[in-house]
């Protein structure tokens, strides 16, 4: 599957659900409609991307293939947003790769695969504590 078709077909299933305060990152695997919010949309991008294969899914992160950077939205609430090589930057309120960032978006802390891992081990923890 293409980025593009991947992102194509998480756009027709994905609807937008806040996870409170202590953000629960997961990919949402499911084949019919999801929830979750920005940083579920664009760990689940890069995983239907990557033909949802674990394996691939973490190459393409190690590899900077995508990167995940948390900053804010146009709204300025915290927001993570995906950069993409070779198609630029998306999210899920774009819901399409754009060139350049849009001004009314602020790029904060870039999310290396080494961090993309705590952040999912974390959640996991996090999820069976509460």
């Amino acid at each position: 599957m293409t980025f593009r078709d991947a992102q194509a077909d998480l756009n027709t299933r994905f609807n937008y659900r806040p996870d409170g305060r202590l953000g629960r990152w997961r990919v949402m695997r499911d084949h019919g409609p999801v929830w979750g919010d920005c940083e579920d949309y664009a760990l689940t991008l890069i995983w239907l991307a990557e033909g949802r294969s674990w394996l691939r899914f973490w190459f393409a992160l190690v590899s900077f293939k995508y990167l995940l950077w948390v900053g804010k939205s146009p709204s300025g609430a915290t927001h993570a947003i995906l950069w993409v090589r070779g198609h630029g930057w998306t999210d899920n309120i774009l819901q399409k790769p754009s060139a350049r960032l849009p001004a009314s978006y602020r790029r904060g802390i870039p999310y290396p695969a080494p961090l993309v891992a705590l952040m999912l081990i974390l959640s996991r923890i996090l999820s069976k504590l509460s």
